[in-house]
This record gives structure tokens, sequence and C-alpha cells, in this order.
């Protein structure tokens, strides 16, 4: 099977917000009731946060060249993932597939202007919104579009692995936005290695033919 290997640009025309997980963010439990204080400032961010939800994603799929338990070469060699936990994760993977996800630059630049004129509840609810859509937008390209396209393929997928966690550190990041091409979205990576716009995730996965 011969996938497309150059870089597909995805726009997300509607993302949930996960309440729940941004109830756990915030340390309150996910089901349980805010105090008269809060309730309705979290509900009046709720409701304006999607006005500056750009979400965006880019991803490429990768021919794998060698697998072993330190290092993954892919089969242009411009990008390597030197990680035990990752090599273990993709041991059984003839494709790799490089992923970079945005929510864009517009909810934190609203969260600054929120600390700046010292609306703090505001600003620490909407940034907790902002994290937890960020995730699920990256959820939505990897178990939705991906699990789409190895599926009709034959293929299925493997969970992610994020740079900056386990044996694979942050620094890689350099390397792999150029390699996913996730300026394409709008990301870019400073020379602490993090990710702008911040409300944004980077991840690698494998596909795995399936048996017959």
């Amino acid at each position: 099977m011969a996938f497309d290997t150059k870089p597909q640009v995805v726009e997300f025309n509607k993302i949930t917000i996960p309440v729940k997980a941004v109830l756990r963010r915030l340390g309150y439990p996910p089901d349980g009731e805010l105090n008269e204080r809060v309730k309705p400032i979290f509900e009046g961010e709720l409701k304006k946060a999607p006005e500056y939800f750009e979400p965006r994603g880019v991803y490429c799929i990768l021919p794998t060249k060698s697998v072993n338990d330190r290092s993954v070469v892919l089969m242009d060699e411009k990008f390597r993932i030197r990680s035990r936990q990752v090599a273990k994760m993709l041991k059984d993977s003839d494709h790799v597939i490089l992923f970079m996800t945005t929510l864009g630059p517009m909810l934190e630049e609203e969260v600054k202007k929120l600390f700046d004129e010292n609306y703090m509840a505001e600003a620490v609810i909407l940034d907790a919104i902002g994290s937890e859509t960020a995730d699920a937008v990256a959820d939505e390209l990897h178990h939705a579009v991906l699990k789409r396209v190895a599926e009709e393929n034959a293929y299925r997928i493997t969970p992610r692995f994020s740079p900056g966690y386990g044996d694979w550190p942050v620094s890689v990041q350099k390397n792999f936005l150029p390699a996913c091409r996730g300026d394409l979205i709008g990301i870019r990576v400073n020379d602490s290695s993090l990710m702008h716009p911040k409300k944004s995730v980077s991840a690698v996965l494998g596909f795995i033919k399936k048996l017959s």
C-alpha cells in the first residue's frame, strides 16, 4: 500500500469542549456543583471560548525503513526517532504518522488580555478550556481522521506519543516541525523547543497492517 506522503492539512468545523476534563484540570470534581461565585464565570467562559477557536491539523504518513529497540528510521531519513518507548510502540508499524494540531493564537491572546486586565478567574478558566480543547483536537485527528484513513486501507492505528514525554526529549520539536510541516497551520518552535501557538499538540503514531 502506497500512502500519499505529502503533508495533509485538516480543517475542523466544530470541536466540542470536554467540559469534565476542564473541571478536572481546574481541580473540581467532573460531576460536582460549582459555587455561586465560580459557576457564572465558568459558564460565561464556556460560552465565549469557541469564538477564539481556529482548530487545524497537519499530518504526514511516512514509510518506515527500520525499527530497532532504540530508534525508528523513516524512508526519507530526514527525521529519525531516538526513543526506546516510541520504538517499542512502533515496532510493528510499517508506516509512521507525524502530526501537529493547534487551536490557533486567538485564545491565548484573549487569556493574556484577561490576565493583564486582572480578570484572574476568567483567565484561568479560559486557559484550562483551551488546554483541554487542544487535546480534543488532537484526539479528533488521531481517533477520527487517521483511524478512518487507516481502516480504509486495512490498517489499524497505535496509541500516540508526544515529544517531551518519557525518554523522547522536547528538543526534537525543532526537527519535528519541518518534518511534519507544522508551518502550514501556523505553528512555530522557539529556542526552548516550545510550540507557538501554545495550545498546540505534536505526536507520532503508527499504522499496522491488519492480518488477513
